[in-house]
């Protein structure tokens, strides 16, 4: 099927507004006592109860897949989606969500080298353009210029930029096995993979008889839901229709609909130069969506 980048840009725009409502909501669980560890098995577990379920019963044929491509898909199952997730969830425990949201997205300026140095693809200037447009709006959105630079928390940092290599990783290997599957049975077996990975190195269903109040429980299931199965099947999707650039550039609209959710929701007021990196960001992702 000949690529839609406009279904594309629907598909990535959407899973990052998901995104955007899932991270506040993990911090929050994080606070009442849910551990890192314990909410990225949960959530990878739950979601891939959910798939196996819809794939039994309505897409058993997209099941199918080549025994010789099953190291791929375990490879993108545990190093990518169960790693991206593990690394990105330590971080906001540790940090900010903003300042976390700030540092993954230094992985498009990733992709844009890897690409030009290893996969020798010609790099636009409007593609230096939009990445730069990205991070300085990313920086300016979340307010990463009012913190105390020598009070930063360094683990934080670490683990943020390590969910940038981990997300740049995902993206690039993840759109290979896309040239041979469809994006359905790809994310079936990175979510089994995954799952596997994460009851082997932790017990499993280590949430369940701890006495988590029903309040606890919509949320690790909203953040396994909303913020992990639909999304990351929309990314995917958009994976299929995009170039991983162009995917990822889009992607850092997160922290707007981070920062307009904070707005909305606890009052939190835009300041001149949030509102200046928010245009920014949207600017960048009007010239990817116009480049090509």
């Amino acid at each position: 099927m000949e690529k839609n980048a406009t279904r594309g840009f629907i598909y990535i725009i959407s899973a990052t507004i998901l995104w955007s409502m899932a991270a506040p909501l993990a911090k929050y669980l994080f606070n009442a006592g849910i551990s890192p560890t314990d909410l990225v098995q949960a959530r990878v577990s739950y979601s891939f109860m959910v798939l196996a379920v819809v794939f039994g019963v309505f897409r058993r044929s997209a099941l199918r897949i080549d025994a010789k491509d099953i190291p791929y898909f375990a490879l993108l199952g545990i190093f990518g989606f169960a790693l991206v997730q593990y690394t990105y969830f330590i971080a906001i425990s540790k940090i900010d969500v903003g300042v976390a949201l700030s540092l993954q997205y230094t992985a498009p300026t990733m992709i844009v080298i890897y690409s030009a140095l290893f996969l020798k693809k010609k790099i636009t200037n409007t593609t230096v353009l939009s990445v730069s447009l990205a991070l300085i709006g990313c920086y300016l959105v979340i307010g990463a210029y009012n913190v105390a630079f020598e009070a930063l928390n360094w683990d934080g940092i670490l683990w943020s930029l390590s969910s940038a290599v981990v997300f740049a990783f995902y993206t690039l290997y993840g759109e290979k096995g896309l040239k041979k599957y469809e994006p359905w049975t790809v994310f079936f077996y990175v979510v089994l993979f995954a799952t596997i990975f994460w009851n082997i190195a932790h017990p499993p269903l280590v949430l369940v008889g701890q006495g988590w109040s029903w309040n606890i429980w919509a949320g690790i299931l909203a953040v396994a839901m909303l913020g992990t199965l639909i999304p990351f099947a929309l990314f995917f999707m958009a994976l299929k229709e995009l170039d991983p650039i162009r995917l990822t550039v889009t992607s850092t609209l997160e922290p707007i609909f981070a920062t307009i959710m904070a707005f909305l929701t606890l009052g939190e007021a835009l300041d001149l130069v949030q509102i200046i990196g928010g245009i920014f960001i949207v600017v960048s992702v009007i010239l990817m969506a116009r480049k090509g």
